[in-house]
């Protein structure tokens, strides 16, 4: 399994073997990420749903595709976030969207900010890109400090852009150039 690693996590690339786990994070935190999170199917809280789930981004990233990178600390196995960038475009756009979420009992530890660095890191140097858009709803502080840690630049309102609890919510749009 393709990895990175920071000073202390380990990113792991979706792959099905990390079916259990996943799921056990997913769980561990449906309540505390629902504000945040589209609706999601009872599968997704799974084992077996979340194989079936990793296996196509497994696919996804053998076409480069998407890259989802599951969170851990160096020395433990428990996933502790997520990581992504998809949509990845390459040609004359050379781009794609980051999104990422950290469990609720490891939020402030700055976790979120050094995997999204190294993810970034990943987007520059391994996949040559040049732009990297995230989206943020505004009720987010978290996120929207992790955006300006990391020298994104806000562009704008996106209007009713991602259902949330059977809700359209307006995201900050943010973008990231490789300069």
């Amino acid at each position: 399994m393709y990895r990175l690693f920071t000073e202390r996590l380990v990113l792991t690339l979706s792959h099905p073997r990390l079916a259990a786990r996943v799921a056990q994070f997913n769980t561990d935190n449906r309540k505390a990420l629902a504000d945040t999170e589209p609706n999601r199917p009872k599968e997704y809280y799974t084992a077996w749903g979340m194989k079936q789930i990793l296996k196509e981004e497994d696919k996804a990233s053998q076409k480069c595709e998407e890259f989802r990178f599951w969170i851990s600390r160096k020395g433990d196995d428990e996933i502790i976030g997520t990581v992504c960038i998809s949509n990845v475009l390459f040609g004359s756009v050379k781009s794609c969207y980051l999104s990422y979420k950290i469990g609720a009992a490891h939020q402030g530890k700055g976790y979120a900010t050094e995997a999204v660095s190294e993810v970034i890191d990943f987007a520059w140097k391994i996949l040559r890109l040049h732009r990297i858009e995230s989206y943020v709803m505004p009720r987010n502080t978290r996120s929207l400090r992790v955006m300006e840690k990391l020298g994104f630049e806000k562009e704008g309102i996106s209007r009713r852009c991602l259902e949330v609890n059977g809700v359209w919510e307006d995201h900050v749009r943010f973008s990231l150039l490789n300069e």
